[in-house]
């Protein structure tokens, strides 16, 4: 009896282990598209609103993802500060910092770096320019993971079972 109870949590567990794989392979993916929207968004606000940077972080840019609204009211806050350290410096420093909380690859942390150049150059059409070319690397890039999303899924999902299978083969 215990055995069999024991082949159920075994069994149990592989397909829970199975479904979570699942969904952390999507949240990354809706985290990047809430990145891409986020860049968007700002660069929209900055063109039409001309007000500081760190005004449009702070009040105007709201994010589907908690984590990025908190991060773009953390660089606002220390864009007020005026402690001397630019504007794209302190994007990457913040956005750097993040990388393990938002889970993020080192190319995809380094896009995201790299964009803060785009809000915070000399003038708009150069910065409109930046914000096209770190989009487009951000859709390669998002459009990459999207492909090797259901690899991976798959792959995992049945390595998962199998190994339950395996251990309950085992018990038995």
């Amino acid at each position: 009896m215990l055995k069999v109870i024991g082949c159920l949590l075994i069994g149990a567990a592989s397909v829970g282990l199975a479904i979570s794989f699942g969904v952390e392979l999507r949240e990354h993916l809706t985290l990047l598209y809430d990145l891409r929207q986020l860049l968007v968004d700002i660069s929209q606000e900055a063109q039409y609103s001309l007000l500081p940077m760190e005004r449009i972080l702070g009040t105007r840019i709201r994010s589907n993802d908690p984590r990025l609204t908190e991060i773009c009211g953390d660089i606002s806050v220390r864009l007020a500060e005026k402690n001397g350290e630019g504007g794209a410096a302190l994007w990457r420093r913040v956005f750097d910092g993040e990388r393990q909380r938002l889970g993020l690859t080192e190319t995809e942390e380094d896009i995201i770096e790299n964009a803060g150049k785009a809000f915070f150059g000399k003038n708009t059409e150069e910065n409109a320019k930046n914000l096209s070319l770190y989009l487009e690397r951000l859709d390669y890039v998002i459009e990459h993971t999207r492909s090797e999303q259901k690899e991976k899924q798959r792959v995992l999902q049945t390595v998962s079972v199998m190994g339950g299978f395996m251990l309950m083969i085992l018990l038995i």
